[in-house]
């Protein structure tokens, strides 16, 4: 590889994980405003079925809407698993969690990478299974130290939901970095994020989430929020993790679940007021310092 060439792709890289840890990172603190207006599979549904069509736009005047028997699997791994349970878990778990929490417990998808890349690929050095025995106390010292005594059980079982998205999602992510790569990347994009709306919008109907919903009353401040999702955040992100999938491993694109807490941190005490008490903010730290272990390790 020339050094152009070399440099060039560097600066891909950096751009690519610099997109979705600031995209992700605020993803909270923007669903913690538009659940004010609207039940979570509702936010969920519009924003990836906005995506999806403005994604399947752009494939069709461009002309490369090509698609081959392969691109079916694939949008469905990635609607189901990434998308839909992905987004759907952390959407529900924002009604009941404080943003700075809810994404400490993202933090748990590069534990499930890396143990995957161990059954699969190879064993790690021990003192990466010591980052991830440090992140996986530090998790449930989180749980039980942040949520307090007074946690009910649906904060409990938002915390539970978001860790089973979260092996979910690295599952996923191994699939689709086993499969072939989609015959137009943006195809391969529309076609997962309507995949993920599907199910989004049937599971909506299932609670009454779309039961006395009037899209006119929702407020032009609500609006915005969805319009960030979409487009910088759905239509900006997706595409450099997908493509981050393709060039690294895994486990490394898998870092951004533990830069996302310090952003959604500072902005959830700076815009929202909220603060964790000590003990939660020594398990945020212990589970850092845990999954740091394990990423630099899997270099």
């Amino acid at each position: 590889m020339s050094s152009h060439a070399s440099t060039r792709r560097t600066l891909l890289l950096i751009g690519a994980f610099a997109m979705i840890y600031i995209g992700w990172g605020t993803t909270y603190l923007a669903n913690h405003f538009l659940l004010r207006e609207l039940p979570p599979f509702v936010i969920a549904t519009l924003r990836f079925l906005f995506a999806g069509i403005l994604a399947l736009g752009w494939v069709l005047a461009s002309g490369k809407a090509q698609v081959q028997r392969s691109d079916l699997g694939g949008a469905l791994i990635g609607g189901v698993m990434l998308i839909a349970v992905g987004q759907g878990a952390l959407i529900y778990a924002n009604q009941f969690l404080p943003t700075g929490m809810l994404a400490m417990l993202y933090t748990t998808l590069p534990l499930w990478s890396v143990a995957l890349e161990w059954l699969l690929d190879q064993r790690p050095p021990l003192w990466i299974l010591c980052g991830l025995a440090l992140a996986s106390g530090g998790i449930v010292m989180l749980m039980g130290n942040g949520l307090g005594s007074d946690a009910g059980f649906e904060q409990w079982f938002a915390g539970g939901l978001v860790v089973l998205a979260t092996l979910l999602w690295a599952i996923g992510a191994w699939l689709l970095r086993q499969r072939p790569p989609f015959r137009s990347s943006w195809m391969g994009l529309s076609l997962q994020m309507l995949t993920g709306t599907v199910i989004l919008a049937i599971f909506g109907l299932w609670r009454g989430d779309w039961h006395g919903v009037e899209l006119a009353n929702v407020s032009f401040d609500a609006w915005l929020w969805m319009a960030y999702l979409v487009i910088p955040v759905s239509l900006g992100v997706y595409p450099a993790y997908f493509w981050l999938l393709r060039e690294v491993k895994p486990s490394l694109v898998s870092t951004f679940a533990f830069v996302n807490p310090v952003v959604a941190l500072l902005l959830g005490f700076l815009i929202l007021g909220e603060r964790l008490e000590v003990a939660a903010l020594l398990a945020c730290l212990a589970t850092l310092i845990g999954v740091v272990m394990i990423i630099f390790g899997r270099r």
